[in-house]
């Protein structure tokens, strides 16, 4: 009697998308023939299932149902350079037994899975279907380092903004345990050098790095005359260990938003598709308003007068009565104009993001409902100048006296 695995997931693996391993046996001819699958998370046994050969011998097990209710993903406020993302990812694995005979009984012997690493990350199928863990893996193994890339969608051919007082971040993957290196350097609007730093630090599968300008400063040796002096920074990490390639990642270029703006700007934080946190700045004015809801009640026309002897009508009395109020503001954010692949990028990751924060100040954020039931992705040919419009609904709701 012998399981043999077939297929299993990818080193990092999406968790929100299929997570399946396929699995064959050479006892199928058996009556009440089926395997019987365990999946472990972090090495506790979350489910157990029982599975029948689809395809001849071969049968096929998909965790992502159960993974996906097991992940989470909260908005970074430790303050720290690096935060591991301890939450928001598991080892994942499987034991397979097989389940036979009259009556129908489990084998003691079992084959185990390899394990895979999933994170809470949800690709579009057509990007799942292309997702290959090695764009993303910071490793001296990874033959595509140089080019491994952080966890962000962000046009690599636009420049990404930050305020010297606004927050950003970026999430790598790694299997560079328990150390990578990790180097910032500024740059001024030629192209020179301004300041860098570079030192070695702790961390785990995923991570995310605060990138903002005050947290670096409170991070690093480097100084708000630093930042004041230079146009943009760049941020790279390199993988350690054993291996013959660099484990070097993309540089990623962030821009320092030292226009003066006439308006109040908002910027958003979300939740993107492959796990990581973007964010955008929208700097044109912006509008709030808000939605009253209304309990009310109809009362009989006219009352008792004062002795109780005589039924009479007033003005004051009333009818139709309103009790226990309840409002939600509602803010509009309008953004400047920017190329089409900015808004694509907006479009597709914010309004499908499940969580959305609003900045208020470097580290205070306040959770936001994104309200735009729909989305064009936009082309200049087709709408000239783009701009992009957000409605969001706060989170926290005004309820009155009762009456």
């Amino acid at each position: 009697m012998a399981v043999t695995i077939n297929q299993q997931p990818q080193y990092f693996q999406p968790g929100c998308n299929p997570f399946v391993w396929t699995f064959s046996s050479d006892q199928t001819y058996q009556e009440n023939f089926s395997f019987i699958v365990e999946l472990y998370l972090d090495g506790s046994l979350v489910s157990t299932h029982q599975v029948f050969n689809e395809s001849g011998d071969f049968g096929k097990f998909d965790a992502s149902g159960d993974i996906r209710c097991l992940l989470t993903s909260e908005m970074i406020t430790t303050g720290s350079l690096l935060t591991f993302y301890d939450q928001a990812n598991g080892l994942a694995s499987i034991r397979v037994y097989e389940k036979f005979g009259i009556p129908a009984t489990i084998s003691t012997t079992y084959t185990a899975s390899s394990n895979s690493i999933a994170w809470n990350a949800s690709l579009r199928h057509l990007d799942f279907i292309d997702y290959d863990h090695l764009d993303y893996m910071v490793s001296r193994t990874n033959p595509n380092s140089g080019n491994i890339l952080f966890l962000t969608d962000f046009p690599r051919t636009r420049k990404y903004f930050v305020g010297l007082y606004e927050s950003a971040f970026l999430t790598f993957l790694t299997r560079s345990k328990p150390n990578v290196d990790f180097y910032i350097e500024l740059f001024d609007i030629t192209g020179s050098s301004v300041a860098s730093y570079g030192n070695t630090i702790t961390v785990s599968d995923v991570n995310v790095i605060d990138c903002s300008p005050q947290n670096l400063i409170a991070n690093t040796t480097l100084t708000l005359i630093d930042f004041q002096s230079c146009a943009y920074y760049k941020i790279t990490v390199q993988g350690l260990g054993v291996g013959i390639y660099s484990g070097l990642t993309e540089e990623f270029t962030f821009w320092i938003d030292t226009e003066c703006h006439r308006y109040t700007t908002h910027r958003l934080h979300w939740l993107n598709k492959l796990g990581g946190w973007d964010s955008f700045t929208f700097t044109l004015v912006s509008t709030n308003s808000t939605k009253v809801n209304i309990s009310d009640y109809q009362k009989e026309r006219g009352q008792w007068n004062s002795d109780g002897s005589g039924w009479e009508y007033t003005r004051y009395h009333g009818e139709q009565m309103s009790f226990n109020k309840s409002a939600v503001d509602m803010t509009v954010l309008n953004s400047d104009w920017i190329h089409e692949s900015v808004q694509n990028w907006i479009a597709r990751d914010l309004y499908e993001s499940p969580k959305v924060y609003l900045e208020l100040s470097v580290g205070q954020y306040e959770p936001v409902k994104v309200m735009n039931p729909d989305y064009s992705l936009k082309q200049r040919r087709v709408d000239g100048l783009i701009r992009e419009t957000v409605t969001l609904e706060r989170t926290y709701t005004y309820n009155s006296q009762l009456t």
